[in-house]
């Protein structure tokens, strides 16, 4: 049986993988370049925070609301379809968006208008990319070796996308950040797009008319992630009053990457060996260890213990992600899949968005421990909603693999080796 990094090599030795991995990375960075790159640049040129702000989060629910349906056409007519019209859309809304928003005099409304388009045009790369992968290795133990790697680019993305995106627009201009994230948007699109080989085949599912949300275990795994993107937030911004509170604001991007690097490491580890373990079981100790984990922050009061208790806390995180999405691959039709996965996106923006401004009102108000507490109640209800799932998490048989056909298919590299 294969372990280790030779899973991780294996698997990035299917063929076609890089077609459509390193597309699906780089454009993926925009997701944690976007929302920063708009606040900079807005403010820089207009001195206005609030509109800065507004903006922002007009972009991110444009994105969240539309990412699912863009998904489900995808599922529908292909993704290259679907990703080559992105790529025109977010290249118009986005270059009005930055032309609109350096001419002097243009209304308010049309930068809110753009602003939105811009991000209702950004696909789900990374439920794509999980769609193909998904296809590629249906039945294999490789299957989570590879989600276990686009975990670890999901955490890599958001984790270094603001740093660069800060470093344009301080470094370079207050566009560039900006500018550079709707490259890596059109450019990753059309770059994926033409990688046919390894794009799901569209097979019409048993119920073609309705949408994935209300099938198998999507919605309930939706509600897990609407938690879980709860947690993350609050954690955040407990983190960074946390750091306040110590008089040492700087430690809050230490302790921020310490509780990434736990999950980071996890993910790697989870991926690198197969289990034998049901997932369901899985996902329930992990969750429950994130949700208790979380909870000594109540009571620490040095930075020390908050670095040991958030490298605890984030270790179960990357594995309790890989392991919901699996769920959902393994639970819905083929021909679904990456609609599927694009509402558990959805969730998490939304958790992330709810978990953020819970916490922000409990750090003014009660401080960080209250908003610690917060994200320990997120992490409590969604062990509750992963216990209660019980049978709807099961992997259940779907409809054959949306993988290229037999007489197109490539050989794939096996668990013990490469054929």
């Amino acid at each position: 049986m294969t372990t280790g990094v030779a899973r991780y090599r294996t698997v990035l030795s299917t063929p076609g993988a890089w077609g459509f991995f390193l597309p699906g990375m780089l454009a993926r960075f925009p997701l944690g370049m976007t929302g920063i790159s708009i606040l900079l640049f807005v403010s820089a040129t207009r001195g206005d925070y609030g509109t800065a702000g507004a903006l922002s989060a007009v972009s991110a629910v444009g994105y969240a609301v539309a990412a699912p349906q863009l998904a489900r056409v995808a599922d529908r007519v292909g993704q290259h379809k679907v990703l080559l019209s992105c790529a025109v859309l977010c290249a118009v809304s986005g270059g009005a968006f930055v032309v609109s928003t350096l001419s002097d005099g243009t209304p308010l409304w049309v930068l809110f208008v753009t602003a939105a388009l811009a991000g209702a045009a950004t696909p789900a790369f990374g439920s794509m990319v999980r769609a193909r992968w998904s296809g590629l290795l249906d039945g294999s133990s490789l299957k989570g070796t590879a989600f276990a790697l686009e975990s670890l680019v999901d955490e890599v993305v958001f984790i270094v996308g603001p740093v660069i995106a800060t470093s344009l627009a301080v470094g370079v201009s207050p566009a560039a950040g900006l500018v550079s994230a709707l490259v890596l948007v059109c450019g990753g699109s059309v770059l994926l797009a033409l990688s046919r080989r390894t794009e799901p085949q569209r097979k019409p599912g048993p119920k073609a008319g309705k949408s994935a949300l209300f099938l198998g275990p999507v919605a309930l795994v939706a509600a897990l992630n609407l938690c879980f993107g709860g947690m993350w937030g609050s954690i955040d911004i407990a983190t960074v009053a946390f750091s306040g509170e110590k008089q040492q604001p700087f430690m809050a991007g230490v302790l921020l990457g310490i509780y990434a690097i736990g999950s980071s490491v996890a993910g790697v580890a989870y991926g690198a060996r197969e289990w034998s373990a049901p997932l369901p079981r899985i996902l329930w100790v992990s969750t429950l260890i994130m949700a208790a984990g979380i909870l000594p922050m109540l009571v620490v009061h040095n930075f020390v213990g908050a670095g040991l208790v958030l490298l605890l806390a984030g270790s179960s995180s990357c594995p309790a992600m890989i392991v919901a999405m699996m769920l959902v691959v393994d639970g819905v039709p083929a021909s679904y899949r990456t609609e599927a996965l694009a509402w558990q996106s959805t969730a998490l923006w939304l958790g992330v968005s709810i978990g953020s401004s819970v916490s922000g009102h409990l750090a003014d108000s009660r401080g960080a421990q209250a908003a610690y507490a917060f994200a320990a109640l997120c992490g409590g209800v969604g062990f509750v909603v992963a216990l209660a799932g019980g049978r709807r998490l099961r992997p259940v048989q779907a409809e054959p693999a949306d993988a290229p056909a037999a007489d197109d298919r490539p050989n794939l590299p096996t668990e013990s080796g490469i054929r």
